[in-house]
């Protein structure tokens, strides 16, 4: 009894501990307060400080636990299209709460949405005469823009989360919030993504939110939340914006060569030689002054080097000659320095889109119109696909390689129900389970926070 006594008293002394470190590094909580941008809530007193508000939640977005780094990685490490080099447990769909990465993006992602939330607090308090009624209505639908974006990605990765729709600044206030349900949490996208609709300008910016911004991810939205009507008008209204928006030629045209916001991109991520993408780095070869991280699998060098199936997008795989063999790394980021932009909207998205949306409304030749839109583009032939189920799965396997460095495959397995199927035709003997289709809550919030975990884990 005795040692039960000890170990007891040791487990409580360790959770003090951990919480103590907690409350003196803010980064380690919910409570992130968002430094980068703004010192203190009250930081936000006119129009010149609110625009350097809202220019740090974008630099959030691409920081190195949002898209500039592990939620990116999360998105396409745990497909079986990568092989991790360095020992990695994301890669065998080994998910543990311990694991830095998902609290490294777990932290990112709610530093971002304070940073908006304090926006959106401090806005109507703002008498500034500089700023005027449609820069007042622009602000204010960026940050609800970006607010939308990121409970999105919260909810696709981790399910139901905490809503924190104020600025947080002390512990104090977020305990005891507890995780809302997945339905929730894409309500609260929803209704970001609505009042931002309403308050932005119908103009064309590839770096900053506008209303044809929102009705991209709107599209992506009602696609992962099967409401296939919507997907298909929110798709449709962008690619009709034909002048502004449409697939640029040939394939690499881009991201090669040192361009930035082409015709292809609806919103990218910018970075500076002051502010550099740290996924450069990680995936780019040795001999190129990365790390080498990461490399495509065989089965992905395999298809892309056949013409049949890889075409144009062979240009997504960097290569070098050594000691006899060819090493393949991935192509898109490959700046010096690492001023590569992250893609979150494409156009390439939304055909595929409403190529998916109207394969389930059963509209076959509108669904096989747009497949081959983005086929064509690669330089590969019509797809051979007839039945609704063939054209889905012909999506799915277009999305793979379109998307292959994006956040999007590991996301699109998991919200088909399609993750068990398409691993085990690359990984045979890896164990997968109904848990895998979430990751897990990280242990702190677990610990610390008190949110319950999902199942399995």
């Amino acid at each position: 009894m005795e040692l039960f006594h000890l170990l007891k008293l040791a487990r409580r002394l360790s959770l003090l501990l951990i919480f103590a470190m907690a409350l003196q590094g803010c980064d380690k909580y919910l409570s992130i307060e968002p430094r980068a941008s703004v010192s203190e809530e009250s930081a936000i007193v006119d129009e010149a400080s609110l625009n350097t508000a809202l220019r740090g939640a974008y630099r959030s977005l691409g920081s190195g636990g949002y898209y500039g780094g592990d939620y990116t990685l999360e998105g396409f490490v745990p497909s079986g299209n990568v092989i991790y080099q360095v020992f990695n447990n994301l890669q065998n769909l080994n998910f543990l709460p311990e694991d830095a990465s998902f609290q490294s993006s777990w932290n990112a992602i709610y530093q971002t949405i304070n940073i908006v939330n304090n926006i959106i607090a401090k806005i109507p308090e703002i008498k500034d005469i500089n700023l005027s009624d449609d820069e007042r209505n622009r602000i204010t639908g960026e940050a609800y823009f970006i607010r939308a974006l990121a409970y999105f990605d919260l909810a696709r990765a981790f399910g139901g989360v905490p809503l924190k729709l104020t600025p947080t600044t002390d512990l104090k206030e977020v305990s005891g919030l507890q995780r809302s349900s997945l339905d929730e949490t894409y309500h609260q996208v929803l209704n970001d993504l609505e009042k931002a609709e309403d308050l932005l300008a119908p103009e064309v910016n590839r770096i900053r939110a506008t209303k044809y911004t929102v009705w991209a991810l709107r599209a992506r939205y009602h696609l992962y939340r099967e409401e296939w009507t919507q997907a298909a008008q929110y798709a449709t209204r962008v690619i009709d914006l034909s002048e502004n928006y449409s697939l640029v030629s040939p394939f690499k045209s881009w991201f090669a060569d040192g361009v930035t916001q082409t015709k292809e991109s609806i919103f990218e991520i910018a970075f500076s030689p002051a502010n550099t993408n740290s996924l450069r780095t990680t995936m780019s070869l040795q001999a190129k002054g990365g790390e080498y991280r990461f490399r495509p699998s065989d089965d992905v060098i395999d298809k892309l080097n056949d013409p049949l199936t890889g075409g144009g997008r062979i240009a997504l795989l960097d290569s070098v000659k050594q000691s006899g063999s060819t090493l393949y790394a991935g192509a898109l980021y490959y700046r010096s320095p690492a001023t590569d932009p992250v893609y979150v909207l494409r156009i390439a998205e939304q055909y595929l889109i409403r190529a998916e949306a109207r394969a389930h409304l059963n509209d076959l030749p509108g669904a096989l119109n747009d497949l081959n839109k983005i086929r064509h583009r690669a330089n590969l032939p019509d797809s051979k696909a007839v039945t609704q189920d063939q054209i889905l799965d012909a999506i799915l396997s277009e999305r793979r390689f379109e998307f292959l460095w994006e956040a999007q495959r590991y996301f699109d397995l998991t919200r088909t129900g399609k993750l068990e199927a398409e691993i085990k035709k690359l990984k045979p003997n890896l164990e997968i389970s109904s848990k895998h289709y979430l990751f897990p809550i990280p242990a702190n919030e677990v610990i610390i926070g008190g949110l319950k975990q999902n199942p399995g884990y």
